[in-house]
């Protein structure tokens, strides 16, 4: 793979409407331009925050979500990721783990279609993370994801 090939550069990323609010509240880049306090809002991007759903999904074996049964709404376009080259790497790896399929590398948007219902079922477990309990949500993701690190190895 080039280095800076990015097979998803025409494919938004889409996330069921029923977690806009939770995308809106624990971003610190809001769409007007502010920022909030990173205790309550700890991912500096939605990407991030999407990336983090995949990748708790992927670490607890979660099935993909269909995401075709959700209405959803487009929080990035694909294009992010040219500035963040090594989560295509990721995501392709993660598509060939879930689906034992090397030649999905060849279908970008299936790919897509596969990491975005895994956010969907990462998003649900990340958001019992963050409130955990009462302390600020940047404490109970960090404290849960510590758990969840140190339980299963």
């Amino acid at each position: 793979m080039e280095r800076y090939h990015n097979p998803f550069q025409a494919i938004d990323i889409s996330v069921p409407v029923q977690f806009k609010d939770d995308y809106l509240k624990y971003c610190q880049t809001k769409t007007d331009g502010t920022r909030t306090i990173i205790d309550q809002s700890p991912f500096p991007r939605m990407v991030d925050m999407w990336f983090l759903a995949i990748c708790i999904a992927t670490k607890l074996n979660l099935e993909s979500a269909d995401i075709s049964k959700y209405e959803t709404y487009k929080i990035i376009e694909g294009s992010i990721f040219s500035s963040d080259p090594w989560r295509i790497n990721a995501l392709i790896l993660i598509a060939i783990s879930k689906t034992k399929d090397v030649e999905i590398v060849t279908q970008p948007r299936k790919i897509m279609t596969l990491v975005n219902g895994l956010a969907v079922t990462g998003m649900r477990k990340m958001l019992e993370m963050l409130k955990d309990s009462e302390d600020d949500p940047i404490w109970n993701l960090s404290e849960s994801l510590d758990s969840l690190f140190r339980e299963n190895n």
